[in-house]
């Protein structure tokens, strides 16, 4: 018995008609013609004896023989991908995917401020995604996704293989809305628990969050048990409904620049509370680190850090 020789491209084209469900759409997603991609499919069924899809007037839906088939077929793809990201890699070629996880805020400063930057990125395809912290993360450590590469956020990695590299120290404090402060004035962290806190989920125990301040000299911490009606799962919804004069929200003050300057939004206390935290970038160790992934961690970082710097150097004094 002859054995099949199958081509990469026609194993490309199988998975993406399965995909689409449609000769035109897939036609039209590989950019060649249509008939081209009918041929090949013919050819395909010819060469192996057995119908892949049954067809219709409308759409394509894979036999039993293509429903079995079609895994095997992607994981060849997956390994051909592979294997060309692998000699890529060594030979430092821009190619391949690169996966940074990030929560809401963090999403929304690279692709308005940093990943414009990184202008010579060649055939490297980035994906972001969103990944605001679990709950717990701040005590327990975060999670790694498992498709990620480059994870940037508030909270060190649960697992300590990972590389934790430190980008900045980011102050929280607490804000309002004049309208609420007007309505329920506080002046002292201790005042909390006697108002509504919009609170973060990341950060719950039981029914509440625990809101960390430095004291007025900033020589102690103190821990704050807060609860409210309200639960998001990232700081940009609890700032919206903050605006909203809804409660007391636990936010970045890099967040807030904007909602103070515009009147949305003031800090609750006089004093110096703050709490100050670590933003970091985990990733894997550099042995094991893809060359791709290693560029785009590297470029990313290095414009993040300019900014900083260049922000930080604006500052009035």
């Amino acid at each position: 018995m002859n054995k099949l020789q199958l081509k990469h491209r026609e194993l490309k084209i199988i998975s993406v008609i399965a995909a689409s469900e449609n000769i035109s759409h897939a036609a039209t997603i590989l950019g060649i013609a249509q008939a081209n991609v009918s041929k090949y499919l013919a050819d395909f069924e010819s060469k192996v004896g057995l119908k892949v899809f049954d067809r219709t007037t409308r759409q394509l839906t894979l036999t039993p023989f293509g429903t079995a088939l079609l895994p095997y077929i992607n994981d060849m793809l997956d390994r051909n991908n592979q294997l060309n990201n692998f000699i890529a890699d060594y030979k430092h070629e821009k190619r391949g995917r690169v996966t940074v996880y990030a929560p809401t805020g963090i999403i929304a400063y690279l692709s308005q401020h940093v990943i414009a930057k990184i202008q010579d990125i060649g055939d490297i395809s980035l994906s972001l995604k969103t990944s605001n912290l679990e709950r717990k993360a701040f005590y327990e450590g975060v999670e790694f996704p498992d498709d990620c590469d480059v994870l940037i956020t508030y909270a060190h990695p649960k697992d300590e293989s990972l590389v934790a590299s430190f980008i900045t120290k980011y102050v929280v404090t607490a804000f309002a809305s004049n309208q609420y402060l007007a309505q329920h004035p506080i002046s002292t962290p201790e005042e909390l628990e006697h108002h509504s806190c919009i609170l973060i989920d990341s950060m719950m125990i039981d029914d509440a969050n625990i809101w960390r301040f430095s004291s007025s000299d900033g020589k102690q911490m103190h821990d704050y048990r807060v609860t409210g009606n309200y639960v998001c799962d990232n700081t940009q919804s609890a700032l919206s409904l903050a605006r909203n004069h809804l409660g007391i929200v636990f936010a970045p003050n890099e967040s807030v620049k904007a909602d103070i300057q515009s009147g949305l939004l003031k800090p609750c206390f006089s004093e110096q509370h703050e709490w100050w935290l670590d933003l970091v970038a985990i990733f894997r160790k550099r042995e094991y680190q893809p060359w791709r992934v290693q560029y785009i961690l590297d470029e990313m970082l290095n414009e993040i850090r300019q900014q900083l710097t260049q922000a930080r150097y604006l500052q009035p004094e």
